[in-house]
């Protein structure tokens, strides 16, 4: 969908509490993350974070002060954010959402987005009848890229991402979302959007964390055709949490660390045994921040590849053109890890030349441990298309 379809590009959570409490130097960053290219140099944590400069697509900007804002803040998140992930989880269809939720919190029933092409808001509903919006019109606005049709490596449409994010001082509590939209040329009301969000209460202790696929074409239920297969190429991403246990040598036992992660999505969908079934590779993860025990923080802006691979196991699909599986596993040649999760999505109410579904969108989660006690999570989205269409 996007020139990487980042789907929420940056760790807004730890990135804006890092921005003001300032980062460590010199980390080696030698775990989890080095398994493929050699990282860059750790960089101190940016500071723009705290200006919120709206670039280009959405409108809005505003600016916001997070000078009281801890390595302890810092951590808790992380932790926070590990916790609520292990929390169950029930695909909500409609548009398509999956969220992970303190039980403190009161569970999401839906999601719903609007995009003019100057404004975006998303809406998050609650089960208690509350609810909490993101709106670059009133909302912190910052790191907007507009992508070209050229650019945009699943469809010929025009496309933006950027991130947008509120930050209550009293109680402490932080609202963000990174995310993506295409549109078509000709109507702004055509739209798909992608991306994830995080919720904190610092000092409560409590958080939810989600991914969200949402727009007029992945809405309503499809004919699902009846023979045939189709290939769906794309690109995923999302948030990646960690902790470290002991199996990782030069890395403190304890150590956090958060960042994004984007990959190649490629599903396959047999309609004649109404199965479907991908693999998530090319993982980079980037915008990393580790935080030791000792309080070292550092921040690491540049894609770093790696070898891990997630697996989406066959799950059946409805007659509605929506389907759901637990069958997630998460893969690395070096590392023994046992692994769990779920995914889910939908097609496209538009067809390609043979009469198929033309793209297919959805959310993934998965969790992992390993032998020396190190464990983490992968949230995020996915996005795939038969062919380029506008």
């Amino acid at each position: 969908m996007m020139k990487h379809f980042h789907l929420g590009t940056i760790t807004l959570s730890i990135g804006l509490l890092l921005s003001a409490c300032g980062g460590g130097g010199g980390g080696s960053m030698n775990g989890m993350m080095e398994t493929g290219d050699t990282p860059s140099d750790p960089q101190p944590p940016p500071s723009e974070m705290q200006t919120a400069e709206m670039q280009t697509a959405f409108s809005g900007t505003q600016t916001r002060n997070v000078s009281d804002l801890t390595y302890a803040s810092a951590t808790q998140v992380a932790t926070q954010l590990l916790n609520a992930s292990q929390q169950p989880s029930t695909p909500i269809f409609g548009s398509v959402v999956q969220a992970f939720t303190s039980p403190r919190l009161s569970d999401v029933t839906g999601i719903e987005t609007t995009f003019n092409g100057s404004r975006f808001t998303l809406q998050i509903n609650r089960q208690d009848g509350s609810s909490t919006t993101l709106d670059t019109d009133h909302d912190d606005v910052l790191d907007v890229e507009e992508i070209s049709p050229s650019e945009n490596q699943v469809t010929n449409r025009n496309a933006a991402e950027g991130y947008v994010y509120r930050l209550n001082e009293s109680p402490l509590t932080l609202t963000a979302a990174g995310v993506s939209v295409e549109w078509a040329s000709t109507d702004f009301t055509d739209y798909l959007s992608g991306g994830y969000w995080v919720h904190v209460d610092i000092n409560a202790q409590h958080a939810e964390i989600g991914a969200f696929i949402d727009g007029p074409e992945f809405e309503r239920t499809i004919q699902v055709p009846v023979t045939g297969t189709a290939t769906y190429t794309g690109r995923a991403g999302g948030v990646y949490v960690s902790r470290y246990g002991t199996d990782f040598p030069g890395v403190p036992s304890g150590t956090l660390e958060q960042g994004e992660y984007t990959g190649r999505a490629r599903l396959t969908a047999d309609f004649e045994s109404s199965r479907i079934s991908g693999r998530i590779d090319n993982i980079g993860l980037y915008h990393v921040s580790t935080m030791e025990p000792d309080g070292t923080i550092d921040y690491y802006p540049s894609l770093q590849n790696t070898d891990y691979e997630g697996i989406l196991g066959a799950a059946p699909i409805n007659q509605t053109g929506t389907f759901e599986g637990q069958g997630v596993t998460l893969t690395h040649p070096q590392v023994q890890i046992t692994s769990s999760g779920s995914w889910a999505g939908r097609f496209s109410i538009s067809d390609n030349a043979a009469g198929n579904p033309r793209a297919v969108a959805g959310t993934h989660r998965a969790s992992f441990t390993t032998a020396g006690d190190s464990t983490g999570i992968f949230v995020g989205a996915f996005y795939g298309a038969t062919e380029r269409f506008e």
